[in-house]
C-alpha cells in the first residue's frame, strides 16, 4: 500500500509575479527571435514580390504591410499570447506540455470488452498526439540551427548600407569577406555566454533589448513623420480587406509575398516554449506594451519609406530597415541591431534545452548532461551538448550561405508545420479541457488552421532551394527520437524478463529465512538501489546477493519515475512509500534483520530527477541519518547484444540505438551520484 510521504520537497514551479525587472529579462530572451524580424521580413515581402512578372511596388507594399500586421495579431496576439499560453502545466509551457495537457491519461475499469476497446482506442488516440509532439519538437529543432545564423547575418548587412550612404572606403568584396567572419566570431560569443543560464543572460540583453524596441519605434516613426503623405497611404494596411483582396485579384503575387510574410511572426513558438523561465504574465505585459507597438510602428515606417523611393533602387538590394533611418544613425543602428540579433540567437537556444530536457524525460532522448542555472527558477537549464551542435550547425550555415538573403530561402517552411502542429495538439487540449466533442474544438481553432496551412503551402516552394535543409535535420532528430523511445520500451520489457517477477514482499520473506539460516552475512553500512520498476526485484538487488550473499545495515530501493501528465510534480505527491520489509527481527545470533525500505520518487516531464530529496525522505522514514562514505549506491548497466533471431529493432535502428546507448550519459553522472560509493552489474540485452 503506498503512502504520500510529509517530507516537502521542492519541484512545483510558482507563477512568477508581473515585475518591471521579470518583464525586461523576459524581452532579453523570449522576444529576441520576433523582434529582429523587421531586419530582413519586409525586405525579403519587396525582394519576392518584384521578382513576380508584372509586379509593381505600389501595388505590393500596402497589402505586405497588412498581411504582416494582421499575420502578428492573429498569430501571435490571438493564438500565442492570448489562446496558447493559457494551456500551461504550472506556468511551464511548450510543445510537449501541450501534449501532455491535450492526452491526459484518464483512470477506466477494464471489466467488460468494451471498457477494453475504449481504453485501447484511448492509448492509440495518446500515442498519435504523442508522435505529432515529437515531430513538431524536431522540426523546432531544424529552424533553431537557422535562427541564430540570419539573425547575426541580417545586423551585420547593414555596415554595407551604412558604408553606401557615408560614401564608405570598404568594397563590397572585403565586406563580403569580413561580414560571415564577424558573424562567426558572435555566434561562437553567443553559445560560450549560455552556460550563464536564461535567467542572467536575460538581466543582461533585456535592457539592451529594451533600447532596441525604442529604436525600432522611433526609426518607423521617424519614417512615418519624413514622407508624410505616404503614411497616410501605409495607414490603409490596417483595413484587412487590403490582404483579402489582394489575395482575390492576385493569388499567385499573394503566396509569393506571403512566405516572407511569415519571417515576421518566427518567433511566436518561443513565446510558448520559454514561458515557463519567466512566466505568463511578463511575456504578455512585454508583448503587449512594447513589442508588439514598437513592431507595428517599424512596419508602417518601413511600408512608407519604401513607397516614397523609385522601385529601381531596390533592384541592388536596399534594405528598407536600415535606409529608412538617418544617415548619422546608420552606424549606431548597425551597432545596435547586431547587440539585438545576438539577443534574438538566446529564444531558440533556451528553448531548445526546455524541449531536450522535456524529451530526454519522456525517453525520447539519452541521457545528457542538464546543469541548473538557477536556485530559484526550476525552468532555467544548460545543456551542453545541444548548445555545441547547435553552434557547429549555425556557423555551418553562415559559412555555406554567406548572407541572410540566402539564408532566408531556407527559412520558414520547418518553424510553420511545427505552428500547424501546435493549433492542431490545441484544438485536442480544448476537447480534453471542455470536454467537447472533437468536432465543436476544431471549429473554433479553424480560422488559424487554415491561415497556417496557407503560410505552409506559400513556403513550400523553399524546399527546393534550400528549406530541405531544416526539414532534413528535423527529421532527422525525429527518426532519432523514435528510434531511441522503441528501443527503450524493447530494453525495458527485456530486462523485465530477466528480472525477479515476484512478490517484492515474498523476496523480502525468502531473504529473511536465508538471513535467519546464516547464509547471508551482515555488512555495515546503506545499500541504495536504483531500479525502473516497483513491480519486480531491481536486478542489482537479486545479482548482489546471488554472488556477493551480502546484506547492508539499511537496504533503500528507490525508483524515480517521470509523470507524462504533469509538467511540475508538486511537493504533495513528490514521494511515497511502496513497500517496507521487517525493521527489527531477532534471530538466534541477537542480530537484527536490515531494514527495508522501497521509495518512489515522481517528478514532472519538465523536471530533472534528483534522487537526493527522495533519499533524505527515506532516511527519515527509516530514522537514520547514514554516513555518507558507508552509503554504496548498486545501478544497473545493460550491454545490448543482437539476437539471432526475432529481430525488434530493424539493422538500422538497432546499430543507431547502440551508439546512442553507448554515448549516453553514464546514471552515475546523471544523477551526480558519488563515482566512487557507485557499484554497476551489468547485464547482457537482446534487442
Amino acid at each position: 500500500m503506498s503512502k504520500p510521504a510529509q517530507e516537502p520537497t521542492e519541484g512545483s514551479s510558482p507563477v512568477q509575479p508581473l515585475t518591471m525587472a521579470a518583464t525586461i529579462a523576459a524581452l532579453g530572451v523570449v522576444f529576441g527571435d520576433i523582434g529582429t524580424s523587421p531586419l530582413y521580413a519586409f525586405r525579403e515581402c519587396l525582394r519576392n514580390g518584384l521578382r513576380y512578372p508584372g509586379a509593381t511596388l505600389d501595388q505590393i507594399v500596402v497589402p505586405a504591410v497588412s498581411m504582416i500586421i494582421w499575420s502578428l495579431i492573429c498569430v501571435v496576439t490571438v493564438k500565442y499570447v492570448l489562446f496558447i499560453m493559457e494551456a500551461n502545466e504550472d506556468g511551464e509551457g511548450g510543445i510537449m506540455t501541450l501534449v501532455s495537457l491535450a492526452s491526459k491519461k484518464q483512470k477506466a475499469d477494464e471489466k467488460t470488452e468494451e471498457d477494453r476497446t475504449h481504453v485501447h482506442s484511448k492509448r492509440k488516440h495518446r500515442s498519435v498526439l504523442v508522435l505529432l509532439g515529437v515531430f513538431g519538437t524536431a522540426l523546432l529543432f531544424g529552424d533553431g540551427v537557422i535562427t541564430p545564423a540570419i539573425s547575426v547575418l541580417s545586423a551585420l548587412e547593414g555596415i554595407k548600407e551604412a558604408n553606401e550612404s557615408l560614401k564608405g572606403p570598404i568594397s563590397d568584396h572585403v565586406l563580403t569577406i569580413l561580414i560571415p567572419s564577424f558573424a562567426v566570431i558572435i555566434l561562437v560569443g553567443i553559445f560560450a555566454l549560455q552556460r550563464r543560464g536564461s535567467g542572467k543572460v536575460g538581466m543582461y540583453f533585456g535592457p539592451i533589448t529594451l533600447a532596441w524596441f525604442a529604436c525600432i519605434a522611433a526609426t518607423g516613426i521617424g519614417a512615418l513623420v519624413q514622407h508624410s503623405a505616404q503614411a497616410a497611404i501605409i495607414a490603409h494596411a490596417f483595413n484587412p480587406l487590403e490582404s483579402v483582396g489582394f489575395f482575390i485579384d492576385h493569388p499567385g503575387l499573394a503566396m509569393v509575398i506571403l512566405s516572407a510574410v511569415f519571417l515576421a511572426v518566427t518567433g511566436a513558438e518561443a513565446l510558448y516554449a520559454d514561458m515557463g523561465h519567466f512566466g505568463q504574465k511578463p511575456i504578455r505585459a512585454g508583448w503587449y506594451v512594447i513589442v508588439f507597438p514598437a513592431l507595428i510602428l517599424n512596419y508602417l515606417g518601413q511600408g512608407a519609406w519604401a513607397l516614397a523611393q523609385p522601385a529601381s533602387e531596390f533592384e541592388h538590394g536596399f534594405n528598407p530597415f536600415f535606409n529608412m533611418a538617418p544617415n548619422w544613425a546608420q552606424i549606431p543602428l548597425v551597432v545596435i541591431a547586431t547587440l539585438a540579433a545576438i539577443i534574438a540567437s538566446q529564444a531558440l537556444i533556451s528553448g531548445a534545452f526546455s524541449t531536450t530536457m522535456q524529451a530526454i524525460q519522456l525517453n525520447f532522448l539519452p541521457r545528457m548532461r542538464v546543469e541548473r542555472t538557477s536556485d530559484q527558477e526550476s525552468g532555467q537549464i544548460y545543456i551542453p551538448i545541444i548548445n555545441w551542435m547547435l553552434m557547429v550547425g549555425s556557423i555551418y550555415l553562415v559559412l555555406q550561405y554567406k548572407s541572410s538573403e540566402h539564408l532566408a530561402s531556407a527559412y520558414g517552411i520547418a518553424v510553420s508545420m511545427t505552428m500547424l502542429v501546435t493549433t492542431i495538439l490545441f484544438g485536442q487540449f480544448l476537447r480534453q479541457r471542455f470536454k467537447i466533442p472533437s468536432v465543436t474544438a476544431y471549429v473554433f481553432v479553424a480560422p488559424v488552421i487554415l491561415l497556417e496551412i496557407v503560410f505552409v503551402s506559400s513556403n513550400v516552394p523553399k524546399i527546393t532551394e534550400s528549406g530541405w535543409l531544416p526539414l532534413a535535420a528535423g527529421f532527422l532528430v525525429y527518426y532519432i527520437m523514435a528510434v531511441w523511445n522503441k528501443g527503450r520500451l524493447v530494453m525495458k520489457e527485456k530486462m523485465s524478463e530477466g528480472e525477479s517477477t515476484g512478490d517484492f514482499e515474498n523476496f523480502l520473506d525468502s531473504v529473511e529465512d536465508r538471513f535467519v539460516a546464516g547464509k547471508l552475512s551482515r555488512v555495515k553500512g546503506t545499500a541504495v538501489y536504483m531500479t525502473g520498476t516497483t513491480k519486480s526485484v531491481p536486478m542489482a538487488l537479486a545479482h548482489n546477493l546471488k554472488h556477493n550473499k551480502a546484506l547492508h545495515d539499511h537496504i533503500i530501493v528507490v525508483t524515480l519515475k517521470v509523470d507524462e501528465d504533469r509538467a511540475i510534480v508538486p511537493a504533495s505527491d513528490r514521494i511515497s512509500f511502496n513497500t517496507r520489509g521487517p525493521k527489527f527481527c531477532k534471530v538466534d545470533s541477537h542480530e537484527e534483520f536490515p531494514s527495508v525500505l522501497s521509495v518512489t520518487g515522481k517528478f514532472g516531464f519538465r523536471e530533472k530527477q534528483d534522487v537526493f530529496p527522495v533519499l533524505e525522505a527515506a532516511y527519515k522514514e527509516l530514522g537514520i541519518t547514514p554516513n555518507s562514505m558507508e552509503t554504496t549506491y548498486f545501478l544497473s548497466r545493460e550491454t545490448i547484444v543482437r539476437a539471432t533471431t526475432g529481430f525488434s529493432l530493424n539493422a538500422v535502428q538497432e546499430k543507431l540505438f547502440e551508439v546512442l546507448n553507448r554515448n549516453a550519459l553514464s546514471a552515475t553522472a546523471y544523477f551526480n551520484l558519488p563515482p566512487g560509493r557507485v557499484v554497476e552489474l551489468g547485464m547482457q540485452v537482446e534487442l
